[in-house]
């Protein structure tokens, strides 16, 4: 198994794969999304998931939601042994009704879905993350706080909320006012928020996964490239972070390269003079 971090009580490596390829959420354009749906049957998505194991992963992060909530769980009573870490949805009015639903399929932990706490900040109800994740905290799980905009991040650090871990995208694409990289999605992909966030991940006291770390997909033009995205990754985090990333493993073999990559940086972080950003 490769290196893992505490999230709680629970083991966790410090790279875990991603479900929106499953679902054809390339944040890329409608071709990448047309592809990944052709691709990600049933059993193409499990036999990824089992080469993700046998790469030493042993997570997968997805939102608490069907197909893919479902998918997941199909996956280990197939046998699968990947810890489920779940993401509530997007809606405060329904938060409660899904977070009893997702608690029916095993979730090691639970995080606020990044847009749902994007959209708390934008309507200035930060004071809400508290009573969320207490309602995550009564069904015994790790509670996590998941965000694009890093004043979300700041804030829960500020007020002391605790949170068991953090989940940060590298890209704030719930920041709509830019023009750069727009997605059929509306979505903006900025490079300069990427030592935005990176800076603050390393003020957080919880672990945090760093999401987007490759960009969706912006900056895999080489394996060198992604390479160097792990290194400055691992280097730009505390030592008891990670990253999520998400695989799409048609062209090339993702879960083993990213496996690799992952070791590489992590020896290359443990001693700082040698990292190269």
């Amino acid at each position: 198994m490769l290196p893992t971090m505490k999230i709680g009580d629970v083991e966790v490596t410090k790279l875990i794969v991603g479900s929106n390829p499953f679902t054809g959420k390339s944040h890329m354009d409608e071709a990448t999304d047309a592809d990944m749906k052709s691709y990600f049957s049933e059993e193409q998505a499990f036999a990824m998931l089992r080469r993700c194991e046998e790469a030493g992963i042993n997570a997968v992060q997805s939102r608490g939601s069907m197909p893919v909530m479902g998918l997941i769980d199909r996956y280990r009573r197939s046998g699968g042994k990947l810890l489920w870490l779940a993401q509530s949805g997007k809606n405060l009015t329904t938060f409660d009704e899904e977070l009893d639903e997702m608690m029916k399929y095993d979730p090691a932990a639970v995080c606020i879905h990044g847009e749902l706490a994007d959209n708390l900040y934008l309507a200035g109800m930060l004071d809400k993350l508290e009573g969320l994740l207490d309602k995550i905290r009564r069904k015994n799980v790790p509670a996590g706080i998941c965000a694009h905009f890093p004043q979300v991040l700041e804030y829960a650090q500020e007020k002391g909320l605790a949170p068991d871990y953090y989940m940060a995208s590298l890209y704030n694409l719930s920041q709509t006012d830019r023009s750069h990289d727009v997605n059929p999605e509306g979505e903006r992909f900025e490079e300069s928020d990427i030592p935005v966030m990176y800076n603050v991940i390393r003020q957080l006291e919880a672990p945090t996964f760093a999401l987007k770390i490759l960009g969706a997909g912006r900056r895999c033009a080489t394996q060198e490239q992604v390479r160097s995205a792990f290194v400055e990754a691992f280097c730009s985090m505390k030592p008891t972070d990670g990253v999520l990333v998400g695989m799409f493993d048609k062209y090339i073999e993702q879960p083993r390269l990213n496996a690799e990559y992952t070791l590489e940086a992590i020896r290359i972080a443990e001693n700082r003079e040698n990292c190269r950003m």
